[in-house]
């Protein structure tokens, strides 16, 4: 399932750095966004694919939804205020970029962001469960000062993806549930670079892409569970026009031209193990498969064929542990810390892109006021490394000059969310 979108380029092969810079909002590895729960975020995603006291955990593993009777319906909201900024920008050569007219300051490149998420399911029959799920998994929105040196080489970005997720969970038996689904995904961008005398660009560009997803969910024993969730990769073909707007490049000119992009799988491996009739302890490793981003190449152009920019992504990987207390039959408190190494290597990190291994300190509790209602409230710190980044002079092309920045980072997130069970709400059942 395909629509074409329209993609117009600019310049200076930014292009070649349009898609490589899908930041999340949050700055979760790569350009992945993890906010799809308010419930497992206060865990710091520990237990995710367990399943948990809402639907969220569908997003990670879709068997989960064999977990709840009658007909649920869960709202997400996370609210992210992320900053990354660099000072004391330099060129290439070690110089003061404040001596070539430019800015050494990026300002706060780390926009306001809110990434909404919803689940539903519908028990069919005793064995037989159907899901749904409106998701955001993969978004970017930063912005450089337009007079820093950075602006160069990217300004504004701006990602936004939809994934709507149906799916179908079947309960063999009291230990084993199966399910599956599609992933049908939108995504959008629009990326631009600052202007070097007459030389400037811009990418924008929308498509439709196929996926799907897999889940299973074990109860070996009373008070242990394991879940094992899988999102499969999604190809995106961007078709559109390639616009050369200097003269160092021949002139204005338009062209068609083609851009390929795959987001990537991920396996996300969890586990809830009751500790005491009140503590739960929760665990999560998740893989997502980003050293597929190996280059990207925007072709074909006719009159001026940009060189394909290798990027060697390498796989990410998140590690977390968590616990939740039954403070009341009411209540549940909730704590998880989390470690994420980034898929960018030193060598390809960039100003749209200053990612880097990051901390999660996580928050959280579930309240539920009547047995047709449960709210669940988060907060996470994020304390990110700082993004150091080095672009050679005369790169993408011959007469850049090149810069050296760091860029100090970190992450604060809220998330509010509530799970109802539309079935005892409105039906009584």
């Amino acid at each position: 399932m395909r629509r074409p979108g329209k993609l117009l380029m600019a310049g200076v092969g930014a292009s070649a750095l349009a898609l490589v810079s899908f930041l999340t909002p949050a700055m979760a590895g790569g350009f992945g966004i993890h906010e799809q729960s308010a419930e497992f975020q206060g865990s710091s995603f520990a237990g995710v694919a367990a399943g948990g006291h809402g639907l969220s955990s569908m997003f990670w593993n879709p068997a989960t939804v064999t977990r709840f009777k009658g007909m649920k319906n869960d709202y997400n909201a996370a609210l992210i205020l992320p900053y990354s900024k660099a000072k004391n920008q330099l060129f290439a050569n070690g110089l003061s970029a404040t001596l070539g007219g430019f800015s050494d300051n990026s300002g706060n490149i780390g926009k306001t962001a809110v990434v909404p998420a919803s689940y539903s399911s519908y028990q069919l029959t005793e064995r037989i469960w159907v899901g749904l799920s409106f998701t955001s998994p993969f978004g970017m929105k930063t912005e450089n000062d337009p007079r820093a040196l950075s602006a160069l080489y990217g300004y504004k970005s701006k990602i936004f993806t939809f994934n709507a997720s149906p799916v179908v969970g079947l309960k063999l038996n009291d230990m084993v549930s199966l399910a599956a689904g599609v992933q049908i995904n939108y995504m959008k961008g629009d990326l631009s670079t600052a202007r070097l005398g007459t030389l400037a660009s811009r990418v924008k560009g929308d498509d439709w892409g196929l996926g799907f997803t897999l889940g299973v969910h074990f109860t070996p024993v009373e008070g242990t569970e394991i879940g094992i969730g899988y999102r499969s990769r999604v190809k995106h073909k961007l078709e559109g026009t390639f616009f050369v707007a200097s003269p160092l490049l021949g002139g204005p000119s338009t062209n068609r031209a083609t851009v390929k992009h795959t987001l990537p799988d991920m396996a996300t491996f969890s586990i809830r193990q009751r500790v005491t009739r009140d503590f739960t302890l929760m665990g999560t490793v998740e893989w997502t498969n980003w050293s597929l981003f190996k280059q990207f190449d925007v072709q074909p152009v006719a009159g001026y064929n940009p060189a394909p920019e290798n990027y060697n992504w390498k796989d990410g990987w998140l590690f977390a542990i968590g616990g939740e207390y039954a403070v009341s039959d009411a209540l549940t408190l909730r704590a998880g810390y989390a470690f994420e190494n980034s898929p960018v290597p030193d060598a390809t990190r960039g100003v749209r892109v200053p990612d880097n291994d990051r901390h999660w300190l996580s928050l959280g509790l579930t309240y539920e006021p009547n047995d047709w209602l449960k709210l669940h409230a988060a907060y996470t710190h994020i304390i990110a490394k700082d993004g150091d980044v080095s672009i050679p002079a005369n790169s993408p092309l011959p007469g850049m000059p090149g810069l050296r920045a760091s860029y100090d980072q970190h992450v604060n997130i809220i998330s509010i969310g509530a799970t109802i069970d539309t079935g005892k709400l409105f039906f009584g059942l």
